[in-house]
């Protein structure tokens, strides 16, 4: 949003600026350059922008124009762009005056639709005002709707009411100069005339003294030059003009503090608009709103607030529904936008298709979270609830109700949607469901509602929240199934995890009210089952987390202790060689003479008598592979459990003679998924590899090379993530789509050199899918003959291929959670590091530069620990001979102990 507000400022300048500028030769490389990126995402406002300044100052005017027509198609246009617009197309007024004068009313008519601006409002009115073709009637009509739209304006308002009474004024003085001749026929008609026009001069006067703009005091003294001496003001008029000037002051600082703050005046604004709401004039609260989102148009806040105002207070169909076309324009990644406009169409009684089509510009935008996307699904539910809740049943209530009903239809597109596109995660609750499922119950359709629960249900996800499981007891109960809710009750005592208790004793009221002594001690029985289990369960955990509760305290006391002695002592030290009241340490000192000490000491095992080992019962069949065969044989993964090896052999076998199939499968005989396929020549396993993703029993089949998992080897991603201009990216496909009609539809354009449809594990098809053809030149004709094609019921997406790759950020956190390794000349941490003493666990040293070894570590142990260093035979002096490093002797690593 940010390069968006920066792209939108950087535009009012340059296209202001830009035409003034010297013509210069097109670059087509450039404009090419500029052309792709827009390809690749037609929603770069920024790109749009460059490229039309660019056209601009090369004077291109006719692709400046398609480049605007396409812009203005994705977004509203500043009040910049449109004058920029309309003053290149009036260049060309001398030349085709019809044509030109038909663009710049649709211009200016689509402008004044985008933003109120003052500007643009007043150079509309001055070419009306000198378009021969508009009749009187006309002209006074834009004049109205621009005083309705920007009148109000305390600082410059004052210029459209000027405008539109120099008008009145220049009519009235030509037919008085009529009613003067003495020559004039019809003089009665004429003098009719002149009297209904002064009227309306003195009815805008009135009208703009009325109203709290500045310079009003000048206004007045017109108004008394043009009554003339002698005529006295209305005292009403004088009224409505004493309470302007009043108003006038109260906000008057309110204007000051906009002029002096810097653009985008969000806490001037606020303060303004709060004051105006408390004085409730919906006009200048209306007015100020539309300068407020003209100012800045990204704030999503701004068009929030106004149109709850509007729903709220106005309540005019015309200018609410405008309104909301304007903010999913301007801020479309706001979901409420969205649905509060489904909802404004259908309190407007507009047909169900605008709803429809509003639904689908919103998917189109792509919005940030599964709970934004299921805010619009279940708004959508609601309004084709409403539009068919009165509309009797046509089926019995089974489930080809559920196919054939067009609110069903329209849940299971719902459904559909949002577990291709996030699964079950998408739903946590079963909004979706349960909102179909309430529906179904309001029509009394039980077995709709049931397979609609039961199906929930199916799913671990929500069969485990009790919840849900009380709220599909609840419906039964309303329908009066008292027997269907018991068996319910049972189930859910078995699955409910989240509040099993509430459950149980939810289940006992229930047989306490509804249910005989036999049933509620049936229920009292499986509730005190389900009750053991789960005091048995909760145990175990609660003796499994004590014991690691244990095991932390452990490790962080011994932790603490090493910290405490420090690099260069031993662990059973004392802090205080000469304190005799030091604390005995629990580890036992040998009290054996200093002669006997190098002699091996075995101490008596404490363990008890080892229990006999059984063999363990295998967990899969072995399916090791001579490594010799590895490059001729392929692994197959993904594979569907009741795939056999017949069925490998089948899509296998035109590849060449297989010499061998092996599917990997567990101790119950069963497939797990994955297995082997060896042929005769290598040539034939590259053949092999090109068949990857193929459908084996409707599931993809994965096939790579057969490696040795101690290699380590990284699986690379097979497809490109830069931009490929030959290849499509086609999105928002049905989910019934096959590969034959893509193939007959992007066919016509050229030939296919592939195309790849994406799909789940199970073989799913994910709705988008790539074509590449074998030139850029067919992929843009595609694009332009394709795209926004009707598929099915939905609008088919086609652009450049340019997938998103990973950041350096992203690669990095990668690369360091997958293959951290230790920095040089130091050991990786491990878990057991503790037990061993710092004496040993001293690195080695490296050779310095010359070659040699350093005795930096047969130093540090010498200065602490001398007894050690005699032991060893080895002084303390950094000498420059190579020194090897000997190994401790039993006596030796008891001595560090026993110091």
């Amino acid at each position: 949003m940010e390069a968006c507000e920066v792209a939108m400022s950087r535009s009012e300048e340059d296209c202001s600026s830009s035409s003034e500028d010297e013509d210069i030769p097109v670059d087509e490389e450039k404009v090419q350059e500029f052309e792709n990126k827009i390809l690749a995402n037609p929603y770069d406002y920024g790109t749009h922008v460059e490229l039309l300044n660019f056209l601009d100052k090369c004077g291109d005017v006719d692709r400046c124009r398609e480049v605007r027509e396409r812009l203005s198609g994705l977004f509203p246009l500043t009040p910049e762009m449109w004058l920029a617009w309309i003053k290149q197309e009036k260049l060309f007024l001398p030349l085709d005056r019809e044509r030109v004068r038909d663009t710049l009313r649709n211009l200016y008519s689509r402008a004044v639709k985008d933003y109120s601006c003052i500007r643009l409002w007043c150079e509309y009115c001055n070419d009306v005002v000198t378009d021969l073709e508009y009749s009187e009637d006309r002209i006074r009509e834009i004049f109205e709707l621009a005083l309705s739209n920007i009148g109000l304006h305390v600082t410059k308002g004052g210029e459209l009411w000027e405008q539109f009474r120099q008008y009145e004024e220049t009519l009235l003085q030509t037919i008085r100069e009529q009613l003067d001749k003495e020559d004039c026929p019809e003089k009665e008609f004429v003098q009719d005339l002149y009297n209904k026009q002064r009227s309306r001069v003195d009815s805008l006067y009135q009208r703009q003294l009325a109203v709290p703009l500045t310079g009003l005091e000048y206004t007045m003294s017109e108004y008394k030059t043009w009554l003339g001496e002698g005529v006295g003001i209305p005292v009403a008029l004088l009224t409505r003009y004493e309470a302007a000037l009043k108003k006038r002051e109260a906000i008057i600082s309110f204007e000051q503090a906009l002029e002096i703050s810097a653009a985008p005046h969000e806490e001037e604004y606020l303060h303004y608009i709060e004051y105006e709401r408390k004085h409730g004039d919906p006009a200048r609260v209306i007015c100020l709103m539309e300068r407020a989102i003209t100012d800045n148009p990204l704030n999503s806040n701004r068009w929030v607030d106004y149109l709850q105002y509007l729903d709220q207070v106005l309540k005019v169909k015309t200018v609410v529904l405008s309104t909301y076309g304007r903010a999913v324009r301007n801020v479309p990644w706001i979901v409420d936008i969205w649905t509060q406009f489904m909802l404004a169409q259908q309190r407007y009684q507009l047909h169900f298709s605008h709803v429809d089509e509003t639904l689908d510009e919103a998917l189109k935008n792509g919005f940030q979270d599964a709970a934004s996307y299921l805010s619009l699904w279940k708004c959508y539910l609601s309004c084709h609830w409403r539009q068919e809740r009165f509309q009797p049943l046509k089926t019995n209530g089974s489930e080809e109700h559920l196919e054939n009903n067009p609110l069903n239809s329209a849940f299971e597109r719902s459904i559909n949607f949002m577990n291709q596109t996030f699964g079950e995660e998408g739903d946590p609750t079963g909004e979706l469901t349960r909102f179909m499922a309430e529906c179904e119950g309001v029509r009394d359709d039980v077995n709709s509602f049931r397979v609609l629960m039961s199906g929930l249900f199916e799913s671990k996800i929500y069969k485990e929240q009790s919840s849900l499981w009380l709220e599909y007891i609840s419906m039964e109960l309303r329908f009066g199934e008292v027997s269907e809710a018991r068996k319910i009750y049972q189930k859910a005592v078995q699955c409910s995890t989240d509040s099993p208790q509430l459950i149980i004793q939810q289940f006992l009221n229930f047989e306490s009210v509804h249910g005989t002594l036999e049933t509620y001690d049936n229920a009292a029985l499986k509730c005190r089952r389900q009750q053991k289990k789960i005091n048995e369960k909760s145990a175990k955990e609660a003796e499994k987390l004590a014991l690691q509760n244990k095991k932390h305290s452990d490790n962080k006391g011994k932790n603490k202790q090493t910290s405490k002695d420090g690099p260069g002592k031993s662990k059973t030290e004392p802090k205080d060689k000469n304190d005799k009241h030091a604390p005995s340490k629990k580890r036992k000192i040998s009290s054996e003479p200093e002669n006997q000490k190098d002699a091996k000491v075995v101490k008596p095992s404490n363990k008890s008598p080892e229990k006999p080992s059984f063999p363990k019962k295998p967990v899969q069949e072995s399916a090791e592979i001579d490594k010799s065969k590895y490059p001729l044989t392929v692994f197959v993964s993904n594979l569907s459990y009741d795939a056999t090896e017949d069925d490998l052999n089948e899509t296998f076998k035109h590849i060449g003679s297989i010499v061998d199939i092996r599917l990997v499968k567990s101790v119950n005989n069963k497939s797990r998924g994955f297995g082997y396929i060896e042929f005769h020549t290598r040539e034939e396993v590259m053949s092999a590899l090109e068949l990857d993703r193929v459908p084996v029993l409707g599931r993809p089949c994965y096939v790579s090379e057969c490696q040795e998992k101690s290699l380590g080897s990284k699986t690379e991603f097979k497809y490109k993530n830069t931009i490929e201009n030959h290849k499509l990216f086609v999105n928002n496909l049905p989910y019934t789509t096959t590969e034959a009609e893509l193939r007959d539809m992007f066919g016509k354009i050229s030939d296919i050199k592939s195309l790849r449809m994406v799909t789940t594990k199970s073989g799913k098809f994910k709705g988008f899918a790539y074509v590449e053809y074998r030139d850029s030149e067919s992929a843009k004709k595609a694009i332009l003959e394709l795209n926004d094609t009707q598929v099915g019921d939905r609008k088919m997406s086609v652009a450049i291929s340019n997938p998103p790759g990973k950041t350096s950020s992203q690669r990095h956190n990668d690369s360091s959670l997958m293959s951290e390794k230790p920095e040089e000349g130091t050991k990786r941490k491990t878990k057991m590091n503790f037990l061993i003493p710092r004496a040993i666990s001293q690195p080695r040293a490296k050779p310095s530069e010359g070659g040699k070894i350093g005795n930096q570590a047969a130093a540090s142990q010498s200065d602490t620990d001398s007894t050690a260093s005699n032991s060893s035979g080895k002084g303390t002096s950094n000498s420059s001979q190579e020194i090897p490093r000997k190994m401790l002797s039993n006596s030796e690593f008891s001595k560090l102990f026993n110091k």
